[in-house]
This record gives structure tokens, sequence and C-alpha cells, in this order.
């Protein structure tokens, strides 16, 4: 027998006065009866308390250990050590289907750094703040595992005690915790990891949104103000839950945020499952904030999704009333007006009974919005909802704003939805207006030109008056535009569109030096095939390569069926800004792919008939074809794009969501052997013909 079955034996013998050999008799018959489900050590113990006698057990040794001591497979240790970083608890279901709890942390001292899990109860010490970012804390009873990345992470179970501020010599040599609170004046994009108080100005509720994956994410935005300034926070996956607890002019302080480029390239901030907002923090750390009074924000500071908030705006334009039929049967009607301030524009729908207030409002009037709204309007862009709740106040007497400025553009950086835009060019080459018919019967006149500068090309569009602008130009011209708007053209690029307020200057005085029209003509009308790697942004070329990605997504877009102009992704009747009506989409194909011609890949997209082309099937068909599949993916398996070789003809502009070129196409074709073979021939001409 071991060392233990055999103390406990002579504590009997001592106690209970009974023979070594009766009582190792009744240790093996009470295993026996047992059936082997007891160890010798059990049935010792069982036997002990029959005699009336508890045995003493001998206490293992505590490790007193510093983190760098720590291995996997170490068990009762005991630990000190300052807490680094706190990640908020999160749920989680075992495999017997009932809920688990986990937090994680991390714990320094002078030899290193551990990761440290708590579960299930432990974990509230996390959640009612009793642990701290700093607070130096005692372990004993964990054990060591391995973790993820291999190196030893301290787990702490039901059986494990924590001591917050334990009065151990380990605490006294604890590095002091680096300083990662910051204020916001002080952010910039060289930070990484930062921690930040601020009072909440503005909040959203959560959102689901689509990943080009096909998976589903949900994020939510808060505004965050101190005394040095305000920021923009993206809250992201399960943490955008939060938004729902938290309220305008709450003290909140955000542990474990990162800084990345916001809007205008200015810092701003994310959350994700790595981050932690803390509530109730101490006055201490709340004092010098400012105090949140009723803000007006700025059209640029709206989001999708905020349930309270309050705007001051002059009115741009208004749109005819919209009767519609809801699902109940029921009628209703809206009305909408786009908003700008100095910032930018935004659309409000007045609904129902609002519209008589909205028929109020004349373009140049200023408008006061408390208690509106907002939703995910058109292009996955903020717009207001303007309902019964609402008060609305048309020219009060004690509010003032900025005009809004013109948005200046280079052709390079042209994107639809943009209003107010300002652009200066050199004309390339003009068409003759031509004359169409509207659908109440009216005529119209349409025209358009090729403006281009040292970034790149851009179409113009001219409607009614504005054509007779091409009777004063010619090519080589310089023009400057103001208060255009821009929209999505046949093959999806963005198009600068001239309207009854945009205003035309015919070679303006500038400071900047346009390229001649020669200049911008060779660098950006490449004719001949060019290498991707050679590709320049803004420029027209035409590549070949192989198509090795294509990106699963539903491959639709819809469009204005009387107009053209891009409706987003809108499945039943929406409102066209341009025709200010609400229509019925019709549905235009568009495909993303990588092609990769060796010397580098690009993508490309194709619209229209160009991806009727690719798929070898009408918009009809794919959307038929599409209904039948389970999934999208088999859709795609069946068509089977990738490795087929690809004749492109575009333009390239740099889309910024996935930081590379992109080529628009123009023109595409899948090229057989014999083209190939007689393009070579061609290239092989011209240059006999250049060396004789």
């Amino acid at each position: 027998m071991d060392t233990e079955v055999e103390r406990i034996i002579q504590q009997i013998m001592e106690e209970a006065e009974v023979g070594r050999d009766e009582l190792k008799e009744k240790i093996e018959k009470k295993k026996e009866e047992l059936s082997g489900f007891v160890t010798s050590e059990g049935a010792a113990t069982i036997i002990a308390r029959t005699y009336g006698v508890t045995p003493e057990r001998e206490e293992p040794e505590v490790r007193k250990l510093r983190i760098g001591d720590l291995s996997p497979g170490m068990s009762n240790v005991d630990i000190v050590g300052r807490v680094t970083r706190i990640f908020e608890p999160r749920e989680f279901d075992r495999k017997d289907g009932s809920k688990g709890k986990v937090a994680n942390m991390t714990l320094m001292d002078k030899t290193g750094e551990v990761r440290m899990v708590l579960w299930d109860k432990m974990t509230e010490l996390v959640s009612v703040g009793e642990i701290e970012k700093g607070t130096p804390i005692g372990i004993k009873g964990a054990y060591i595992k391995k973790g993820r990345d291999g190196s030893p992470e301290l787990n702490v179970g039901r059986r494990s005690k924590i001591e917050i501020e334990p009065e151990d010599e380990r605490t006294e040599d604890l590095p002091p915790l680096s300083e990662t609170k910051v204020k916001i004046s002080d952010l910039n994009l060289d930070l990484d990891f930062v921690d930040i108080v601020g009072k909440i100005t503005a909040i959203t509720t959560p959102r689901k949104f689509k990943r080009s994956n096909g998976s589903e994410g949900k994020v939510a935005t808060l505004r965050l103000v101190d005394e040095t300034g305000q920021i923009r926070v993206s809250l992201w996956g399960e943490i955008a839950e939060k938004t729902n607890e938290l309220e305008r002019g709450e003290s909140i302080r955000l542990e474990n945020a990162s800084v990345r480029e916001g809007r205008g390239n200015a810092p701003e901030l994310h959350l994700n499952t790595r981050s932690r907002i803390v509530r109730n923090i101490p006055h201490t750390e709340a004092k010098d904030l400012p105090e949140v009074e009723q803000k007006l924000l700025k059209i640029e500071e709206i989001e999708p999704d905020m349930p309270v908030l309050d705007i001051a705006a002059k009115v741009r334009r208004t749109f005819p009333i919209n009767e519609f039929s809801r699902d109940d049967g029921s009628k209703g009607r809206v009305m909408n007006v786009i908003l700008a301030d100095e910032t930018g524009t935004i659309r409000a729908s007045f609904w129902d009974d609002m519209v008589e207030t909205g028929q109020k409002l004349s373009r140049g009037d200023l408008v006061l919005l408390e208690n509106a709204r907002s939703s995910m309007g058109l292009r996955d862009q903020p717009e207001i909802r303007v309902g019964k709740r609402v008060n609305v106040k048309i020219n009060p007497e004690d509010v003032e704003i900025e005009e809004m400025k013109p948005r200046r553009v280079k052709m390079s950086k042209l994107e639809e939805g943009l209003d107010s835009l300002e652009a200066v060019g050199r004309i390339i080459d003009v068409t003759k207006s031509r004359e169409f018919e509207r659908s109440d019967g009216t005529k119209g006149e349409v025209a358009s030109l090729t403006l281009g500068d040292e970034s790149g090309t851009a179409k113009v569009v001219l409607w009614g008056s504005k054509t007779e602008t091409l009777d004063e130009v010619e090519s080589g011209d310089t023009i400057r535009i103001k208060d255009a708007y821009s929209t999505a053209g046949r093959y999806g690029e963005a198009e600068i569109h001239l309207g009854k307020e945009a205003k035309v200057e015919i070679n303006p005085e500038i400071v900047e030096d346009l390229p001649s029209l020669d200049e911008i003509e060779k660098k950006f009308s490449k004719k001949g095939r060019i290498k991707i790697a050679d590709a320049e942004e803004g420029s027209q070329v035409r590549i070949r390569g192989t198509i090795v990605r294509v990106f699963q997504r539903r491959p639709f877009f819809n469009i204005c069926p009387k107009c053209g102009r891009s409706l987003g992704s809108v499945e039943s009747e929406e409102l066209c800004e341009k025709c200010g009506e609400v229509v019925k989409p019709d549905h235009k194909l568009v495909v993303n792919t990588i092609v990769d011609d060796g010397t580098a890949n690009i993508r490309v997209v194709a619209f229209g008939k160009l991806a009727e082309k690719l798929f070898g099937k009408t918009t009809q068909e794919v959307f038929e074809k599409i209904s039948e599949e389970d999934e999208l993916a088999d859709f795609y398996e069946k068509i089977d794009l990738a490795g087929r070789k690809i004749t492109v003809t575009g333009n390239v502009k740099r889309d910024e969501y996935f930081e590379q070129l992109e080529l628009r196409a123009r023109e595409l074709d899948f090229p057989g052997a014999k083209d190939e073979a007689e393009r070579i021939l061609e290239k092989i001409k011209d240059r006999n013909v250049v060396s004789t």
C-alpha cells in the first residue's frame, strides 16, 4: 500500500485501537464491494469513518512562484501579479448544453506577463468591477495549461482563490502599469491599443451587415467627448450590443480600443471582443469631462440607427409627395427633402401627417429637427426619418449654421453619391446633345463630355439647359463645375451630373497647372495591352490575364428604371432622388473577380451586359438560376469562371475599402489561341515597321 493509505491505517490503529491485519482486510473487502470504483485511499477513508476517525490529510506544498517560472502542467500554483489588460466576460455553450462564462486578462510581474483565464463565478469579479486594470492580485490554487500560442496560461477555477491587493512580499516589486490612457486630442495613428475616458454625446443601436464572404456581422457607433475634443467609436461583434445599455451623457472608460484611420483621414476608435467598456467610473476620472447638453449634430456625425438626434440644416432640394400601400393594405405618404450643412448633405423623409410640415419647406430654408432618428438609406448611407414625435422648427431665429462648402474632387477620387461637388479639368472630347422622352411624355435633352486632370478622367453628363454649354466649349478648354452631383454610370464608374442648380465656368483662372490635352490622352488613354503591374490609377487600360478568384456575392444591384440612377440593394419600391418618384427597381448584374497576369493582380468589376457575357446568361436567367439554388456558392460552382483567360479594357481606380486598384470593365472577351496569335503577329509587324 502507498504511504497515504499507510498513514490512514496508522491513525485508525492509534485512535480506535484496531489491528493492522483487520484494517487491511476491511479495506480490501470495501474495494471489492465497490467493484473497483474506489481507490485504496478512498476505501481506507470510508473504513476510518466507520470507526469515527477523520483522516488527516497532508496539504500539498504550495508553490510560491514568479510568472517567469510558470510552465504547462503545474497545479496548485500561488502567484502574484498586476493586471495589465482585462477583456469583457463572455458566455459560451458547453457540450452538455449548459451555459458557461469566461473572462480573460493579462497579469505581469518583474519576470514577465501571462494570460489569465477566469471561469464561471470567478468572472463576476470582473463584471462587478472588483478587479480593474492596474490592480495587484494574488491567486492561489490555480493551474497552468498551454495557451493557443503555446505559452503558459493561468487558469482560475472554482477551487482557486483570488485576493485583491494581497499582503505578499512579491507585490512590493511589481512594475508600475504603463500609462495607456490618452486624451482625444492626443490620439494618432501611430498608437495601437489605448484607454480613454469620455462622455457619450451620440449613440446608435446595433445593426447587422453582410461581409464579403457572406457571413453576418454586427456594428454600432458612439460619439465620445472629453475636455480636449470628440471622436467616433465603432463597436464590432458582440460588444456592439453594449450600446443597448448605454445612455447619452453617461461617462465611460474604454479599454483596449484600437486606433484606426477614419473619415477624412482622422483617427477613430474601434472596439471588438478584446476591448472593454467600463461604466460607473470613479468621479476622479470623470470630473474634468464637459457637460453634455442638447447637441445639434453635423451631418457628417450622423450614423445609421441613431434612436434620437437633433440637427439643424438648410433645405437644398424638395421632392413631390409619394403615396404607397403598406403590407396591411393601408395607405401611406412620404415626402423627401435633401438637407445640407457645411459638412455634407443628407436625405430626410417626412412620413404621413408630417408630410404637411414638409410641404412648408422651400430651398434655402433653415430647418431644426428635434427628437428625430436615423436609419440606413440608399448606398448604405444614413438618412433622417421625421415622424409625428419630431419637433420641426422652420427658420428659427436663435439657430445659425454655416453654408455648405463645395466638395472639390479629383477625377481619380470621384465616387457615386456625392452632392454639391466641385471639379476642375480639361475637356478631352464632347458628344452632341440628344433629345429623349420622359415617362410622362415630356421631352428632355442630354449631352456629355469627358473631363481630365492630372489624376484621371471622368464622364460629365449635362441635362436640360446645361447642354447649351457645349456650344461654347471645345476639346482642350478648361472648365470649373460647381454644385454638381455624382452617380453610377452604365459601366458602374462614377459620373458627374449637371442639373439645374449646377454652375459651369469656361476657361476660368485657376491656381493649379492642368496637364495639356496631349499629356492627359497619353497618360490615361493607353490603347495597347499593358502588364497589370504597370496599371496606374485614373488610366484607361487593356489587360490580359487569368481569373484567379470570383467573389461569391449576390450579383445584382438595383437602378431606377426611368433614369438609371443606382438605388442600392433594395428589393421593393424605393424613392429615386433624381426622378423624385417611388419606383420598382430594375435588376442589373455586377460581377467582382480578381485577374492575375503573372506580374500582379487586379480587381475587375463588370456590370450589365459585360457581366452577362462573363456568366454566359441574361440577367433574368441568372436571377432564376440563383433562385433555384439552395446556396449562392452552388450557382458560382456551376458557372466555373476561375481559371479562365480574359482580356479586359476599362478604367483603373483605387478601391479605398480593399486598398487596391480596381478595373471597371468597358470591354471584355475570352481570347482564343487564334486571337492571341494574331495579336502577337500584329505586334511583330509594328516593331518591323519602326525598325525600318
